[in-house]
């Protein structure tokens, strides 16, 4: 039994290593990068989200530039209100495709448990709107209202573009 206190003292050690390698990581790669090309096709991003096989966070993943995770993270709100990703399914592409850091990392940079980042993710359970926002405010993101119909939701967005 204390073999396996070690390993998670051990282990935790390491995971709080790679949090700060993850932001010092990305730090660094965002000044070296002043500009970027967009991609060439957004529309289809949310599809080919829910197509591809299970993306995972890597040690060894390039970060993106800043432009581009900009650009990411306003793909994901899109298809988050026009409910083609659900709110797990958001939270996870963000931390994958955005930070590239495991759940454990990004459970200390946000202060809540990895089990709780796992359930929010696999869209599991009913969490207080403190927990959801501390989850989402490496993204610029809170928890609100939105309408419930698409209609009403493009109205009120085409609505507001005019």
């Amino acid at each position: 039994m204390s073999a396996n206190k070690k390993n998670t003292h051990d282990s935790s050690n390491s995971s709080a290593e790679s949090a700060h390698e993850a932001i010092a990581r990305l730090r660094s790669k965002n000044q070296r990068l002043k500009t970027i090309e967009q991609p060439q096709s957004p529309i289809n991003s949310s599809i080919e989200y829910v197509e591809t096989e299970k993306k995972r966070a890597s040690k060894h993943a390039p970060s993106i530039p800043a432009s581009e995770r900009q650009y990411k993270i306003s793909e994901v709100i899109r298809t988050l209100l026009m409910g083609e990703l659900t709110q797990g399914q958001a939270l996870k592409e963000l931390r994958v495709s955005v930070l590239g850091v495991k759940q454990d990392t990004f459970s200390k940079m946000v202060g809540v448990s990895r089990k709780t980042i796992s359930e929010i993710e696999n869209d599991r359970g009913v969490f207080k709107t403190d927990i959801l926002d501390k989850a989402f405010k490496p993204f610029g993101l809170k928890v609100g209202l939105i309408p419930v119909s698409n209609s009403l939701l493009n109205s009120v967005l085409s609505n507001h573009n005019e």
